[in-house]
């Protein structure tokens, strides 16, 4: 009996600690397409924006207006080539107001995220580009708030999407450099 009851709550805890970030309520590599569309569209007009280059997979585009998000101005929504929910990215303001010169709507933004997902790294410098990372399961949650920018992101993504981002952009960036050390 006690070794039932320790194999039932292993199998409850299971499914909680498997969970992803769901921004807006959609599990990211989790949500389909279709369930986006029917959640999330029904909030707020969503636009097809064409295949992102990493994933392969479609693109949907919205203002933000309707999901009561303070401050979004855009919301990218990424999928992968099975139609899975790969990343999220939100447009926010980066101080609030106009009197808020110190990074105001950052620490308010990470606040909250860091009462839900664990905190893996946090830059806030007096001066320059403030940026947080955080992970749940199987996603990565980043805050990122370039200093001479008045808008930062906040971008939610399988662990998939973003090691292929980072595998092509050092490739492109290699590929570029080897071209203009040819020109030279």
């Amino acid at each position: 009996m006690k070794r039932l009851l320790t194999l039932l709550v292993a199998i409850v805890a299971i499914p909680a600690l498997a969970s992803n970030a769901a921004p807006l309520g959609m599990e990211i590599g989790v949500a389909t397409l279709a369930q986006v569309k029917q959640q999330i569209g029904s909030k707020t007009k969503l636009v097809d924006t064409g295949v992102n280059k990493f994933t392969g997979g479609p693109m949907l585009e919205s203002d933000g207006q309707g999901l009561e998000v303070e401050g979004l101005s855009t919301i990218t929504l990424i999928f992968d080539s099975k139609e899975k929910l790969a990343g999220v990215v939100m447009q926010l303001p980066k101080k609030e107001g106009f009197g808020d010169m110190k990074n105001g709507f950052f620490k308010k933004t990470l606040k909250a995220l860091s009462g839900k997902y664990k905190l893996v790294e946090k830059r806030e410098p007096f001066v320059g580009d403030a940026y947080a990372k955080l992970k749940q399961d199987d996603s990565i949650i980043e805050l990122d708030a370039p200093h001479m920018s008045f808008t930062m992101e906040l971008r939610y993504m399988t662990n998939e999407l973003k090691k292929t981002f980072v595998q092509q952009s050092a490739s492109n960036k290699s590929s570029k450099e080897r071209n203009q050390a040819s020109k030279l």
